[in-house]
């Protein structure tokens, strides 16, 4: 028979209920308080609690107990609870079926499984709550008696974050780019203070950020407080990316309490050609026997480089060519005039050649270019009409 604590007129008043083998054994008690079973001394106050905890001598004791238990937390979490934890009364109700509690047999610290109290009365304790390797605890204690248990209330609380960044697949060359960041609080817990970050990638420049972000040397950074579990929150900012290529973004999610989380996304910056071709004659009508001049232009509006643009220039019987000069050198047969290949053309570059042909006879002339590049399946085509008389 194992004796918990109880007052020696009632000794035996403390049963083995169960034949069944020591793990799986219940005991039963009606009072407490018996000089020769208790773990120590009576306690009437929280700091007479506190002190046992305290005690050197004890300290072995409460290793035991723990030990024969199988606990798997810290004892320097136990007792620095013990020592700063608020401490509260409590009562142990009548009925009730204490996990374990510790005892002594010939002055042996042991420790009991599945302890009914079976007294009159609850039993008067003092309580307090601790954490250890993410597990919350209650730590008992009656009063008459300094038996102590352990409730194991689960896991600790905690925030945990999600995060994801989101941006679109594809954005043409000179369009702004919007990221949005979503970071979800997956924990069972209240993250009080979240940071998100998110890097600027090299020449970005922010156009519009939302939630009051704050821009630091290459990032932008929100700090979202008070995120409850099961809730999110999204925050967005637009981007004016430098150039064409693959814009990365990288976020980082970190919590006051939760741990670190990290998301990616990217954008293709493609480019787009446009080419602007112009043809004017800078004089107009114009008198047989004198000399046409016509400017030709030719503008990269896009934002990739356009590149091997042909020029070719179509004269009508009425006019006879004289001279060109510009970009590139051009090369006159009867009345076809070809542009040498002009290799690149920069975005927003501008080239421009200038061709003078002489008028024949009276016409309502056309003089015809047609541009050819790398960008553009078909020809690009303009012409310009001359009133020769």
């Amino acid at each position: 028979m194992k004796l918990l604590c109880v007052m020696p007129a009632i000794v035996a008043s403390l049963i083995l209920l169960s034949g069944a083998p020591a793990p799986a054994e219940q005991h039963r008690a009606t009072r407490l308080g018996d000089p020769a079973t208790r773990f120590a001394p009576p306690v009437k106050t929280a700091e007479e609690l506190r002190s046992r905890f305290r005690d050197p001598k004890l300290k072995p004791d409460f290793a035991a107990v723990l030990e024969q238990w199988g606990w798997t937390g810290k004892l320097e979490d136990l007792f620095h609870a013990a020592e700063t934890a608020e401490i509260v009364e409590t009562a142990i109700p009548i009925g009730s079926t204490m996990p374990f509690m510790s005892s002594r047999d010939n002055g042996r610290p042991i420790c009991l499984r599945n302890v009914l109290w079976a007294g009159k009365a609850p039993a008067p304790a003092y309580a307090f709550n601790f954490t250890s390797n993410g597990q919350r605890y209650r730590c008992v204690t009656p009063k008459a008696c300094s038996n102590f248990f352990l409730d194991d209330l689960g896991p600790e609380p905690k925030p945990a974050l999600f995060l994801k960044c989101d941006a679109p697949t594809k954005v043409p060359a000179g369009r702004p780019v919007e990221i949005c960041l979503t970071v979800i609080n997956t924990g069972n817990a209240s993250e009080p203070a979240t940071t998100l970050t998110l890097t600027l990638p090299t020449g970005a420049t922010v156009i519009s950020k939302t939630d009051g972000a704050v821009i630091s040397e290459d990032r932008l950074m929100w700090e979202i407080p008070d995120l409850l579990p099961n809730k999110g929150k999204q925050v967005c900012a637009t981007l004016q990316p430098a150039g064409s290529g693959t814009m990365a973004i990288a976020a980082t999610a970190k919590g006051s309490r939760a741990g670190a989380r990290e998301s990616d996304c990217a954008t293709e910056i493609f480019g787009v050609s446009a080419i602007l071709l112009e043809t004017v004659d800078l004089a107009d009508p114009i008198e047989v026997g004198e000399e046409v001049i016509y400017d030709i232009k030719v503008t990269n509006q896009g934002s990739v480089p356009g590149t091997n643009i042909r020029l070719v220039c179509h004269l009508p019987n009425s006019q006879e060519f004289v001279s060109s000069a510009g970009a590139t050198a051009a090369e006159a047969r009867d009345r076809t005039i070809t542009m040498d290949t002009l290799p690149e053309l920069a975005p927003k570059a501008v080239a421009s050649w200038r061709v003078i042909v002489k008028a024949l006879h009276p016409d309502d002339a056309r003089f015809k270019v047609q541009l050819q590049s790398d960008q553009f399946e078909q020809p690009i085509s303009e012409d310009e009409s001359t009133q020769l008389y």
